[in-house]
């Protein structure tokens, strides 16, 4: 064992937390800080530098100090090892953004999303006393005044942009607006605060918005910059910013066996229920055609536009009630999660998401949050979203982001002991969890004795749809980003392949542009969920208990599935901060 290790460890941390709290007072906010709630980055040309220069010998320390770990293989020491090598990667990916591939010289979103996030943090959280939440929308206001200067920095470094993160930041920008202006002295009204200093702060802030509008507009006439990142990028992000090990030849491989395979489950459950749906008519030879015309009948029991979000929050709460009856994890408190749709100001990405408790403050619970209808959308828009979006996809998205998918393991990781596993988390485990309980609920059988208001044979199918969904989704980001996939196959591969609709395939592709890797970490993650729970009941034979591996999984954070299957060999203890409500 290396003496002081966990002190090492530690200390490494707690120097990457002063550095966010120096250089990053808006991910300071999101982590739990307050400090400098009421503060935004510097982004003049000398700060970034010196925040280059202090990510470079933090990380020089960090990789020094791992030198020292070589072979610790078990108990503290091993989780020490691991929190410094979740550190290194979360500095690797910091540099790359910062100086490799500079994200507030090539991407407007940059800017904004510090904007949003920096107010959004501050007022969507809804703990706290009347005191504490007048603070937060004081710090809010000072954070809208200081918008203009921040804008007028960013606006300095953005030479150009990638014309899809231009499409999305426009896109934005009248939700941006809409938060500083209206909604900060509407929050001060509800506080029964004066309103002056909010509204003040609120214009201020929307006068930077809209001149970095126009700034945006002028960028729409120059040449567009390339949003490809190519292979050598991409596999940082691969490594680095997802935490997988697998490369790009290893994940199309296994994303078109898996297609292949699903494709012939759904051909046969379209056959099974055919009779029931199209009474009279023979089955079609053609295995697409059956496959197709089943999600299409499945399709047409999408709710109205107004109904959308109370169809998600009643799939949310029958979630809950078969993680509960199902055993298959220890369940947190309901009152930890918020449904809830998706503002303004962050939409144009993911139609679906869930935020984390932050890691300093995690008794706050998660959101959930769901995009309605984009106003502004025809008829035949509006019908298409609403088809993809239908009440068996909402089942599977509240198994995914609620229960027992991303907010159980979420909460569960809120409780870990060691800082550093709230604090530096990889999507690829995350993700892989989710991925991987939607299989177990599946194979549980949800929804299944009037569980749920949805038939189960809607459900398995849009579920099994959802498995070529993840599986094109890597396909689509290896071949934009490390290859030279063009448009038109990447909506043919989404419309074919996975059976989409075209108002959410053209909404993911440009997702995939915007948002290089992120779209990997769903198949790969639950392939090495997969491939970690056939290993273990492999090597534990007839005593393999699923709800056991579960609750050992759920011991770890939010790491590499790589660290995870270290600690289970390493026979770590279990961690089970919601037992009591099992």
């Amino acid at each position: 064992m290396v003496d002081g290790s966990v002190e090492v460890a530690d200390r490494l941390v707690a120097r990457y937390l002063d550095h966010v709290r120096t250089h990053e007072p808006v991910v300071a906010t999101r982590l739990g800080m307050t400090e400098r709630d009421g503060s935004l980055p510097d982004l003049a040309p000398a700060a970034l530098a010196g925040r280059s220069r202090d990510l470079s010998v933090l990380a020089r320390e960090v990789d020094t100090a791992l030198e020292g770990f070589a072979g610790a293989t078990s108990g503290p020491t091993r989780e020490a090892r691991h929190d410094l090598e979740l550190l290194a990667d979360e500095l690797t990916y910091k540099r790359f953004l910062l100086d490799v591939r500079p994200r507030y010289v090539l991407d407007p979103l940059a800017a904004l999303d510090t904007v949003s996030g920096g107010i959004h943090e501050l007022l969507h959280w809804v703990d706290g006393d009347h005191a504490e939440r007048c603070r937060r929308l004081d710090a809010a206001a000072q954070r809208a005044r200081r918008v203009p200067m921040l804008l007028e920095q960013a606006g300095t470094l953005l030479a150009s942009s990638p014309a899809p993160h231009l499409s999305v930041a426009q896109q934005r920008l009248p939700g941006l607006i809409a938060l500083v202006r209206d909604e900060l002295p509407r929050r001060a009204e509800a506080l029964g605060t004066d309103v002056s200093p909010a509204r003040d702060a609120g214009e201020v802030a929307a006068e930077g918005l809209e001149a970095f509008g126009a700034l945006l507009d002028e960028l729409s006439e120059e040449p567009s910059a390339d949003w490809r990142l190519g292979p050598d990028q991409h596999a940082v992000t691969l490594r680095a910013a997802l935490g997988t090990a697998m490369d790009p030849t290893q994940i199309e491989d296994r994303a078109r066996t898996w297609i292949a395979e699903v494709t012939a489950e759904m051909a046969e459950l379209a056959a099974r229920t055919w009779s029931r749906r199209f009474p009279g008519e023979p089955v079609p030879v053609d295995a697409r055609e059956r496959i197709r015309r089943t999600l299409d009948d499945v399709a047409e029991t999408a709710v109205e536009p107004e109904r959308l979000v109370d169809e998600a929050r009643l799939a949310v709460e029958e979630a809950r009630r078969f993680a509960l009856d199902s055993g298959l994890t220890d369940v947190p408190p309901a009152e930890r999660l918020t449904v809830t749709e998706v503002p303004a100001y962050l939409r144009g990405i993911a139609v679906a998401f869930i935020t984390q408790p932050p890691p300093l403050r995690p008794s706050a619970g998660c959101t959930y949050y769901l995009s309605p209808v984009p106003t502004g959308w025809d008829q035949d828009q509006t019908r298409s979203f609403l088809r993809e979006y239908n009440p068996a996809q909402l089942r599977s998205l509240a198994i995914h982001e609620g229960y027992p998918g991303h907010f159980v393991q979420l909460e569960h990781a809120s409780q870990h002991p060691r800082l550093a596993r709230r604090l530096l988390t990889r999507p690829v485990f995350a993700e892989g969890w989710a991925v991987h309980i939607e299989r177990e609920a599946l194979a549980a059988g949800f929804p299944h004795d009037g569980a749920s208001t949805v038939s189960a044979d809607d459900y398995r199918i849009t579920q099994r749809k959802l498995e070529l969904r993840i599986a094109t989704n890597a396909l689509l980001d290896v071949g934009l980003h490390a290859g030279q996939l063009a448009d038109d196959a990447a909506e043919d591969l989404l419309t074919g392949a996975a059976f989409q609709e075209r108002m959410e395939v053209r909404g993911k592709v440009t997702r995939a542009k915007v948002t290089s890797g992120q779209l990997c970490s769903y198949f790969v993650g639950g392939e090495e969920m997969r491939d970690l729970r056939a290993a273990v009941a492999r090597a534990e034979g007839p005593g393999f208990d699923l709800r056991r591996f579960h609750q050992r999984v759920l011991s770890e954070g939010t790491p590499t599935v790589r660290i995870v299957a270290e600690a289970l060999a390493d026979d770590a203890p279990v961690r089970r901060p919601f037992a009591a409500t099992a």
